[in-house]
């Protein structure tokens, strides 16, 4: 009876093999499966042979016929997790090589023919048995994922389906389309990766990135220390070579060694660079007959024509170089370059040339100063001030430069006036006071109370009421360092008609300098009417505040 009703369940499939796209229903282990027909012939076949041999087996209720040329397509799912379920409950009860693969982005189950042994070393058997059940829905039941897949395949005879060569690993699967890993696909440790159909051009490109990273530190680091390397050798060679040199120039300048002891270090590049060197040490401590001795050597050996050529240089480390040894050397040969490059927009190269010229300067050393016309900066104000008494340089006449157009020389030269106590350049400061620039006349109003130049007194009164509050409060810091009772009635009308605080304080600290006629005066307003300013006075007098 049983094997009557399997042949009707038989003949009912074959009936529809005509019928492409019809779906079944069948249910594995109360999973609902949707399933297209399972033997949907090629439209070359339409009839059996009758010598047909049905091979049928059994899983819990479904019940597939296959011969040995014809695989069997048991489902297609787009989730993976269900295929892999669905093959394992398919291989607990068929003994047959089913297999799982992913074609037209689905993921298919199919019952293939049992491979000749040479067909199966080349194929790769997808092994799910141990794929554990926990991604199967907690209702233990599988979606509804299947489509119609119904396919038909030429049943020639030795004929493989192309379905069955295109079989992949597990791994591949997993990957499915994303692309290649640029190490390869066969390597172990990139089994455990699951990129999920996801591009790996990111991973491709953090291993090349890695790998760059790694050889650029690798190169860097040889790199560094090779030339550590060649620094610390070349260091220890000059060392060795200073110690020699310095004691041949001593020898020289003091014993029996004569220039062409020179010849052998004067022919390499290096080594001359070294003796200039240690010579412009030399020279420093140096006067009268050695000097001219360790010139004349410089000169023999074509020293000088090595600083005039650094000098001339078009790059400012180089000229800077250039400018010291010939300042050193009181060589003059390249002054022209040194002029020019005084107005050079590079702050430190015009600095230089400046403290070269005037080392150079024999007769006015700071004939510079009428050539500048860029900006006189205040370090290098003090930087040649620094010069001139380190040296013990000769001081020019500065008030020659009080008639400069460039304003900052106009103030460096008030304040070398002050410095080195010039009193014969007072009829020049007095015409300073009328300058147009308001830094410069209060420098000079300045220098004039500091100097005592009392000349200027009348010409700070009368130009008082013209001036910006800046001037006025340091013509009233004037007075008051050049006490004068003619001053006294101008210094209370300050006092009196100012709403400035601190004009009012200069003002009576004014009165006050000039002694006992002063006092009696500020004493003299406190006891007025006037009680605005009796506070400033008192403030003044108090003897306790300094």
């Amino acid at each position: 009876m049983v094997k009557f009703v399997l042949l009707i369940i038989l003949t009912l499939f074959t009936a529809k093999e005509t019928i492409a796209g019809q779906a079944v229903t069948v249910r594995v282990d109360s999973m609902a499966v949707a399933e297209s027909s399972y033997f949907a012939e090629p439209p070359s076949v339409t009839v059996i042979p009758v010598d047909f041999e049905i091979n049928e087996t059994n899983v819990k209720g479904f019940i597939t016929s296959l011969k040995d040329n014809f695989p069997v397509q048991l489902g297609a799912f787009r989730m993976k997790y269900n295929a892999e379920a669905f093959l394992t409950e398919v291989r607990k009860h068929i003994d047959r090589n089913a297999v799982m693969f992913t074609e037209d982005n689905l993921y298919k189950v199919r019952i293939s023919r049992s491979p000749e042994p040479a067909e199966a070393e080349s194929q790769d058997i997808v092994e799910t048995d141990n794929l554990p059940a926990a991604r199967v829905n907690e209702n233990n039941s599988i979606t509804n994922d299947t489509l119609i897949a119904a396919e038909s395949y030429d049943d020639k005879p030795g004929a493989k389906p192309a379905a069955t060569v295109q079989v992949m690993e597990s791994a591949t699967l997993n990957r499915g389309s994303a692309g290649e890993l640029i190490i390869g696909n066969n390597n172990p440790w990139l089994k455990r990766i699951t990129y999920f159909g996801k591009s790996l051009a990111l991973i491709n490109a953090l291993i090349i990135t890695i790998v760059i990273c790694i050889v650029s530190m690798i190169l860097l680091l040889i790199f560094i220390l090779l030339n550590r390397t060649r620094m610390e050798k070349r260091e220890k060679l000059h060392q060795y070579l200073m110690e020699r040199y310095q004691e041949l120039i001593i020898n020289y300048l003091f014993g029996n060694a004569t220039p062409d002891d020179f010849r052998p270090i004067a022919s390499d590049t290096y080594r001359r660079q070294v003796l200039i060197d240690q010579m412009i040490d030399v020279s420093i401590n140096l006067k009268g007959d050695e000097a001219k001795k360790l010139l004349g050597l410089y000169k023999h050996l074509g020293l000088d024509r090595d600083s005039i050529e650094r000098a001339r240089d078009h790059r400012w480390h180089k000229k800077i170089k250039g400018f010291r040894e010939l300042a050193f050397m009181n060589i003059k040969d390249a002054n022209d370059s040194i002029y020019k490059a005084l107005n050079s927009s590079n702050e430190i190269l015009r600095m230089e040339a400046q403290i070269a010229l005037v080392r150079l300067g024999d007769d006015n050393a700071f004939d510079f100063l009428s050539h500048l016309e860029r900006p006189f900066s205040l370090w290098e104000q003090i930087s040649l001030h620094e010069l001139i008494v380190q040296h013990n340089l000769p001081v020019p006449q500065f008030r020659q430069w009080l008639n400069s157009k460039n304003t900052t020389v106009v103030m460096f030269a008030l304040r070398m006036i002050r410095e080195f106590k010039q009193t014969e350049a007072e009829e020049a400061v007095h015409d300073t006071l009328m300058h147009p620039d308001p830094s410069v006349k209060q420098l000079a109003i300045q220098v004039a109370g500091d100097m005592n130049m009392r000349s200027t007194l009348e010409t700070m009164k009368h130009m008082y009421k013209f001036q910006d509050y800046n001037v006025c409060l340091e013509i009233i810091r004037s007075m008051g360092k050049m006490p004068d009772l003619s001053m006294l009635g101008f210094l209370k009308l300050v006092l009196d008609k100012e709403d400035d605080v601190q004009l009012q304080i200069e003002a009576t600290k004014a009165i006050e300098n000039n002694g006992e006629e002063g006092v009696r005066a500020l004493v003299k307003i406190m006891k007025s009417e006037y009680k605005n300013y009796n506070i400033i006075v008192r403030h003044v007098l108090d003897r306790r505040i300094f």
